[in-house]
């Protein structure tokens, strides 16, 4: 074996970066759904904004309050969807032992997404981990097709060589 072991011991790059995909693409898809939740309800919100019509709402700044929200969200699920499918195309990388798919969602993860720009660079920093030791080892030769029985390694899921 001459690749080194990721979370902890617990599994090989090429499993990390598999799982860490799962992760994103289930995590992207959760923050598309309640995006497009959100743009929903902005819009019931001010159809009974407008439906009241009394002087003291002006449903034509809820109008472009939504309009707004809706343009902002439309970018930020297009942004999401492009994370997924980096995602998935890192993921058939993975399987595949291809590092030019695999660097694909390295891109990715070196924008952060929502939240903190701290903790979404802290997140992506250990997202990034086994991708690039995955494409160095492909790059070098370590992991391939053909040696990847005597790489893998996880902590419940592989039975030993």
């Amino acid at each position: 074996k001459q690749g080194h072991s990721c979370c902890g011991g617990c599994c090989d790059v090429r499993r990390a970066v598999i799982i860490i995909c799962i992760i994103n693409i289930v995590g992207n898809t959760i923050i598309m759904l309640l995006s497009a939740t959100t743009k929903s309800m902005a819009h019931g919100i001010a159809n009974g904004i407008a439906t009241f019509d009394d002087d003291m709402f002006n449903s034509q700044a809820a109008d472009q309050s939504v309009q707004t929200l809706d343009s902002e969200l439309n970018s930020f699920m297009i942004i999401e969807f492009a994370r997924i499918v980096a995602a998935g195309l890192a993921m058939l990388g993975a399987f595949t032992f291809n590092k030019y798919l695999v660097a694909i969602n390295v891109i990715s993860l070196l924008v952060p997404s929502v939240g903190s720009i701290i903790v979404g660079l802290l997140i992506n920093g250990l997202f990034l981990y086994p991708h690039v030791f995955l494409i160095l080892y492909i790059h070098n030769g370590i992991m391939t097709k053909e040696n990847y029985p005597y790489e893998r390694q996880s902590c419940c899921c592989v039975p030993p060589v």
